[in-house]
C-alpha cells in the first residue's frame, strides 16, 4: 500500500521475516509533520488489517 500527497507519502508492507508490517514514510514539510503521518498511517493501517 503507497499513499501520496503533496507534502507527504507513506507506505507500508508485510515483513518478509515477521508477523509484522513495516512502515515506510517521507515529510516535505518537517519533523513534526512526519510524525503526524508516521501517526496517520498507523491508524489507517490498523483499522484495515482490524486490529490484527
Amino acid at each position: 500500500l503507497k499513499v501520496q500527497t503533496d507534502s507527504a507519502w507513506f507506505a507500508a508492507r508485510p515483513s518478509g521475516t515477521e508477523d509484522v508490517y513495516k512502515l515506510y514514510a517521507e515529510s516535505l514539510r518537517g519533523e513534526e509533520h512526519l510524525r503526524q503521518v508516521q501517526d496517520e498511517a498507523r491508524a489507517v493501517i490498523t483499522a484495515a488489517l482490524g486490529d490484527a
